[in-house]
């Protein structure tokens, strides 16, 4: 109130009091409203001083009152309309009518009605007064709702803050560039918040427009600010429409952004989880064969020939009905694992059945890959797994093929590798066969 008030002390140009009312609702429910009618009471009551105790009571009592009614209302309505709160951009229209406009419209009315009844203000100041009222409580709940919501996960972090500081200075220069005669500038305030939206959470955009706006008023109350040439009256509208609009289109497109930043994220997720195998994490078989695909081609090009794996653990079946299912995974897990941490980096492995797994290996030829899968087998030999208590060594076979730029296709790679698989099924297991 100190920094924002006019003529009456007690009527503001920004009230940040209805947001943070709202919160004190959604936080504690009914509990919160008395202490907001005891708050309103006590800060309005020096402002609403009045010949008669009696009549001064009355009028204090009555904006505690709809100030308390305000919270209230809002935090109905938000619970009404959006009660998980403001998550898309598509909601701002209906929070700022139904949880900003329409219960500081009930609360205003009631309070401009009190100060006419009052003699605080003439009946033809009546409406503008309605109108600036209206709009600064909007405009509170604005600023300090979306911020409480995203507190504290969508803060900035790390470089984040740099670019709120950063922001924050920008848009001081303009403002001190308007205090001291070079006019228009301060318009450029909200390009730089807009700027802010594609750099950091959406918490640091709230932040740092509480900050600006909050700012922005002050000065204007104080009547430094860019609307100290026109009229009170004028003055205070234009005022507000600036502000309101600068939060309105900043929150719109800080949700939006961050709307699209999710089903982006979303979108990868389900994309990744389409072509990995849950289990051990592998790529699977739809996310494998365009891998496969895409160097059969480059091989065509370079003439350098990579190799196609396949490996199958022995015995799979005997060790899944004596172990049980929740083994047998484990075992699967396992031999992804060591496939990771054995192999290149550059190669790629991958779950594309039951038990059975393909490994991809670039710029590779038979005898590199057959050491390979050597390395493999013995450390599955050497390191024997725990299963239902018990230490096991788990073996496999596999069936390798190298390409090399020929005119045979993926399946035909496929068959071939699988080829070499059965002969290593058939020649006792736990072995590697190449195919041609």
């Amino acid at each position: 109130m100190l920094l924002f008030s006019l003529q009456p002390s007690n009527i503001t140009l920004l009230w940040l009091a209805s947001g943070i009312g709202l919160v004190l609702v959604l936080r504690v429910g009914a509990l919160a409203l008395p202490v907001i009618f005891l708050a309103s009471l006590l800060a309005n009551f020096p402002g609403m001083r009045h010949e008669g105790a009696l009549g001064q009571s009355w009028h204090v009592l009555i904006a505690a009152a709809a100030d308390t009614l305000s919270a209230f209302l809002a935090a109905r309505f938000l619970n009404w309309q959006l009660p998980h709160g403001l998550q898309r951009a598509s909601d701002l229209a209906r929070f700022s009518f139904y949880v900003c406009v329409l219960p500081t419209a009930i609360s205003d009315m009631l309070i401009v009605l009190n100060l006419a009844w009052g003699g605080y203000i003439r009946s033809a100041e009546m409406a503008d007064l309605l109108r600036d009222l209206i709009l600064a409580d909007s405009l509170g709940i604005l600023l300090i709702y979306p911020l409480y919501q995203a507190w504290p996960a969508q803060l900035p972090h790390g470089r984040e803050w740099g670019w709120v500081l950063a922001a924050l200075l920008f848009c001081t220069v303009l403002l001190a560039l308007d205090i001291f005669g070079v006019s228009g500038w301060f318009y450029f305030i909200l390009p730089g918040l807009l700027l802010l939206v594609f750099r950091v959470q959406p918490g640091g955009v709230y932040l740092a427009l509480l900050l600006i706006v909050g700012a922005i008023v002050a000065l204007s109350a104080g009547n430094r600010g860019p609307f100290g040439g026109f009229s009170p009256e004028e003055a205070h509208f234009r005022l507000l429409g600036f502000v309101f609009t600068t939060t309105f289109v900043s929150l719109g497109l800080a949700l939006k952004y961050h709307q699209l930043l999710e089903a982006q994220a979303s979108a990868e997720h389900w994309y990744r989880q389409a072509l990995h195998d849950p289990l051990t994490g592998l790529l699977n078989r739809r996310g494998f064969t365009p891998l496969l695909a895409s160097e059969h081609q480059r091989v065509k090009r370079s003439l350098r020939p990579s190799v196609l794996a396949l490996i199958d653990v022995d015995h799979f079946k005997k060790l899944n009905d004596r172990y049980g299912h929740a083994e047998g995974d484990n075992v699967l897990q396992a031999l992804a694992q060591v496939l990771k941490t054995q192999l290149r980096d550059i190669d790629s492995p991958a779950r594309v059945g039951g038990e059975e797994f393909a490994v991809l290996f670039p710029e590779s030829n038979s005898a590199q890959v057959a050491e390979a899968l050597e390395r493999v087998r013995q450390h599955l030999a050497t390191h024997p797994l725990r299963l239902g208590g018990e230490a096991v060594t788990v073996t496999f076979s596999a069936g390798y093929v190298e390409f090399a730029g020929g005119i045979e296709g993926i399946e035909q790679l496929f068959e071939a590798a699988d080829r070499g698989l059965y002969a290593a099924k058939a020649g006792g297991r736990n072995r590697s066969v190449a195919a041609t």
